[in-house]
């Protein structure tokens, strides 16, 4: 039976808590959306802007934007400053609206609504738009005032995550495991020349790049790339995003990284393993890699076949929880636990190591700090060393390790 595509795990619909005054979280709402549409990210609904505060918790002028069209909407009763009734026209939220039953009807990949207040917490406003993208089950982002907590989880019955009013609670929220789909996103298109699949490690190679990655299971090295053959970079790019099959994640993902880790790329170099090296905190390695004692003595080691002094994998749950930093193989990205291990090490510093690495700012976003990967620089001397069944260490040569950090 053939399985259908992996695809993300479905959102509890997020919901942003603030006290009295909203600014912030508007322009919180805001900068999220904006930035998921850049990567290129299906985003619909309404968010609001404000202009001319009259204090905390009010502003002169109000309006939505609608995030796919630019389209804004007044919403603000000129009622006068002296004014305590509410000051939100109810016709140009009727009006927005359109904004968010669209997006329903297109199922777009976030619905964003920019609060849930007064009026929805008396079933008017938004909250019939609002209340049926959940029901579509289309990640929906809003925010919510405190003093209006009761009549949201009546509204929503509890089925919701509350959020703190901050950009790394946003990603948390939005998950790591879109992190394959987002990476895909950015691929542009090319033909590709050649594919190559060795014992140990495969290729993928365009006219501006080559990417590798590790077969999760070592095969004979007489396999051939036929399947393959044909296809283009992103084609090939979504088998990281979307197969089961552990060769064509391993060629998915050895095209991402013909993508990004293309030879202009630059950064610093050396061991990706001794960006840990002078940490004080207890540090946790998810893979054996060579020499690993040697480089970070203190280091927990977790592998999926651990050796004698190493952690069985199931370790995870119990050593990344409180750990100050995390190395973690690339070989996580190409099996899917990365996602997995990401959530479970909240607050750590995490790198991913590992000639397999997409080297792209794309990954700081869902919680880490550092990349450690290869880039190829005589590229036939790549392909030849993997045709012939080499390892890592052999391929080295002829290329150059790169790491790029998270700005801070």
């Amino acid at each position: 039976m053939t399985l259908p595509p992996a695809a993300p795990p479905p959102l509890r619909p997020g919901a942003v808590i603030h006290g009295p005054g909203s600014v912030g979280v508007d322009a919180l709402l805001d900068a999220f959306a904006a930035e998921l549409i850049r990567r290129g990210f299906r985003v619909g609904g309404l968010v609001q802007r404000n202009h001319g505060a009259i204090d905390d918790a009010c502003a002169e002028v109000m309006e939505l934007v609608d995030v796919a069209t630019g389209q804004s909407f007044d919403i603000t009763q000129r009622l006068g400053r002296a004014s305590q009734s509410c000051r939100v026209d109810p016709t140009g939220v009727a009006e927005a609206s359109e904004a968010i039953r669209r997006a329903v009807a297109e199922r777009v990949d976030l619905l964003v609504v920019n609060k849930y207040a007064g009026l929805e917490a008396q079933g008017d406003g938004l909250v019939d738009e609002l209340l049926s993208g959940i029901a579509e089950g289309i990640p929906v982002l809003t925010s919510v005032g405190s003093r209006y907590l009761n009549e949201w989880q009546a509204a929503t019955g509890g089925f919701s995550d509350w959020l703190a009013p901050t950009m790394d609670a946003l990603w948390r929220w939005w998950g790591p495991q879109r992190l394959y789909e987002d990476l895909l996103l950015g691929v542009a298109d090319a033909p590709v020349r050649r594919v190559v699949i060795g014992a140990k490690w495969v290729l993928v190679e365009t006219g501006d790049g080559l990417g590798v990655a590790a077969r999760q299971r070592e095969g004979t090295g007489e396999e051939s790339a036929a399947r393959w053959a044909g296809r283009s970079l992103r084609e090939l790019a979504s088998l990281a995003a979307r197969a089961w099959d552990p060769m064509d994640i391993a060629v998915g993902v050895a095209a991402l990284n013909a993508h990004y880790n293309r030879p202009s790329l630059s950064g610093v170099g050396g061991n990706g393993l001794d960006l840990f090296a002078a940490v004080e905190g207890r540090v946790v390695v998810i893979g054996a890699f060579p020499r690993i004692a040697h480089r970070l003595p203190r280091a927990q080691v977790i592998d999926m076949n651990p050796s004698d002094g190493e952690h069985p994998e199931a370790a995870c749950d119990w050593l990344l929880p409180g750990a100050e930093a995390v190395a973690v193989t690339a070989s996580a990205f190409a099996n899917r636990t990365l996602p997995r291990l990401l959530r479970v090490a909240p607050g750590a510093r995490i790198a991913m190591i590992g000639p397999g690495t997409p080297l792209t700012p794309r990954l700081f976003a869902y919680g880490l700090e550092s990349l450690a990967g290869f880039v190829a620089e005589d590229r036939d001397g790549v392909a030849r060393t993997i045709a012939a069944g080499g390892s890592s260490r052999d391929f080295h040569p002829f290329g150059r390790m790169v790491t790029l950090h998270r700005p801070s």
